[in-house]
């Protein structure tokens, strides 16, 4: 007769996908249009505005300089004194943009070296972008109409930049450029003669063209960049997560564990850390096979998981059947209230044990200890293993906390209202 796994079905049914999951699946899926899932976009591009801001920062100083040398030898060649007493309109159009301009870079400036609005400087660059560009099309061109040597290769140069890593995603960098090229078409066409419209023609087209070779560059680099992206947080997710329940592995638990502490200690919070053992967990690999154990191990991972609401608690699978669990700013009632709804949770399951003398089901012992403020987190583990083995010497399916005093209580995991001393 073939034996089944018990609840295989109910217990299929109510796992879930592994956030480590999304990431080898945007890698298989492909992103050509250079786009991931809402969530992998907002996390991508955070990271990225973050690596960026030293790049951006260094461009920006330099765009700066660069504008005010611009803006001398503007005053210089045009002859501004004598432009703004004739009143001339495209003068003063242009003294407007390069004010406006130098308003934006110094604002941009302002933030990056201040580390201000780390998510609104994207949009700045972007700005700052297409503001450099449009002035410098609109000038060549009042330079043309006065008959003075034009800078002509700038608008090449800004082309260029706009692909730069300065925070921006390749879309946006696409539309920095259109929108120059397209300024550039129409500004030479509104201010130049008819006899300088067949090079303006040739310039614009030459600006497209370098707009294209910088697009693909910044495509291939882009696609890259989002490529190692999801490798990196892939690679980071299976070295600090388990790979069959998707909590987080003992590395994990014991980082952010060892963090808590130092904050507790800070703060003076109250932290309990327990440990939750599966009951006789290997007679249930050896009566129902290591599949319907691997599956029992999901399902108690996402309902310990399910239970942890507050933001700073932790769980993590410590190896083998047992898992850790660490509550912040938890006392001990509290702490034990959690507990056994953990534990009450787990029961709900009703996973079918036959092989075990505790119950007919899978059944769990926590053994908890409360932290005495200084200790470290390896003496605080260690306490909370010796209530663990006490749990077990009292028949298991229990909950025992140590309150960092002269006792232990206990009660078991079904009958919170049977407290014991130990």
């Amino acid at each position: 007769m073939v034996r089944t796994e018990p609840g295989t079905a109910a217990l299929d049914a109510g796992l879930s996908s592994t956030p480590g999951e999304a990431y080898a699946s945007q890698r298989t899926k492909g992103f050509r249009l250079l786009r991931f899932s809402p969530r992998l976009e907002a996390e991508y591009r955070a990271q990225m505005r973050a690596e960026q801001r030293g790049s951006t920062l260094i461009c920006t100083a330099t765009a700066l300089v660069i504008w005010l040398v611009f803006m001398s030898l503007d005053a210089v060649r045009l002859g501004l004194p004598g432009e703004i007493s004739a009143r001339n309109a495209d003068i003063f159009a242009i003294i407007g943009l390069r004010m406006t301009t130098l308003a934006v870079l110094t604002l941009l400036l302002f933030c990056l070296v201040n580390n201000r609005l780390p998510i609104t400087y994207p949009r700045l660059s972007f700005l700052s972008l297409v503001m450099i560009g449009m002035t410098t099309c609109i000038s060549v061109n009042i330079y043309k109409v006065r008959g003075l040597p034009q800078a002509e290769l700038a608008e090449f140069a800004i082309i260029m930049a706009v692909f730069l890593p300065v925070g921006l995603t390749f879309r946006q960098s696409l539309a920095a450029a259109s929108l120059i090229n397209v300024n550039a078409v129409l500004a030479g066409y509104a201010m130049l003669g008819a006899s300088e419209l067949p090079a303006h023609a040739r310039l614009s087209a030459m600006l497209l063209f370098a707009s294209l070779v910088g697009a693909v560059g910044a495509y291939l680099r882009e696609h890259a960049q989002r490529d190692s992206f999801l490798l990196s947080r892939l690679m980071r997710y299976f070295a600090m997560h388990d790979p069959l329940t998707g909590i987080g592995n003992r590395r994990h638990f014991e980082d952010r564990a060892t963090a808590a502490l130092k904050q507790a200690r800070r703060d003076g919070a109250p932290v309990t850390l327990a440990i939750l053992d599966i009951d006789h967990f290997k007679s249930f690999n050896d009566r129902y096979g290591h599949h319907a154990g691997d599956l029992a191990l999901r399902q108690l991972a996402r309902r310990v998981a399910l239970c942890l609401r507050r933001p700073l608690d932790i769980t993590g699978r410590l190896g083998g059947e047992e898992f850790g669990i660490l509550l912040y700013d938890a006392g001990p009632p509290e702490a034990f209230a959690i507990i056994e709804t953990i534990t009450a949770s787990i029961a709900d399951l009703a996973i079918e044990h036959d092989a075990s003398p505790t119950r007919g089901h899978l059944t769990v012992s926590v053994g908890a200890a409360q932290f005495d403020g200084v200790e470290s987190l390896e003496t605080l583990y260690r306490r909370a293993d010796l209530v663990l083995y006490r749990c077990k010497a009292a028949g298991r399916n229990r909950a025992m906390i140590d309150t960092a005093g002269p006792s232990i209580a206990g009660c078991t995991a079904r009958e919170p209202d049977q407290f014991q001393q130990a």
